[in-house]
């Protein structure tokens, strides 16, 4: 009795999470247009998902933007851009 108890439990956990997870997928495919990242900010993040250039400029050397698509600690998907440095600058 007891082992189909937690068979049963078992299962039902693991279809809780699976929904949760649609859940969130689902809720963070939602177009959101990206935030502008500013220095004094403190962000969460637990994973970056992507890293792109948001404008052609970067094969030139000085300020480009670029998006990241982060994950914070809670799962929720979010999108920054912010100014970095071209690809063709010399560190030096």
């Amino acid at each position: 009795m007891k082992y189909a108890l937690f068979a049963a439990l078992s299962l039902f956990s693991v279809y809780a999470s699976a929904s949760d997870s649609a859940d969130a997928a689902t809720s963070s495919s939602a177009a959101s247009p990206a935030t502008q990242y500013d220095y004094t900010q403190d962000l969460d993040i637990a994973k970056v998902v992507r890293i792109s250039n948001a404008n052609a400029g970067a094969d030139r050397c000085g300020p480009v933007k670029a998006q990241m698509e982060y994950l914070d600690s809670k799962g929720v998907t979010h999108k920054l851009e912010y100014t970095r440095l071209g690809d063709t600058c010399e560190n030096g």
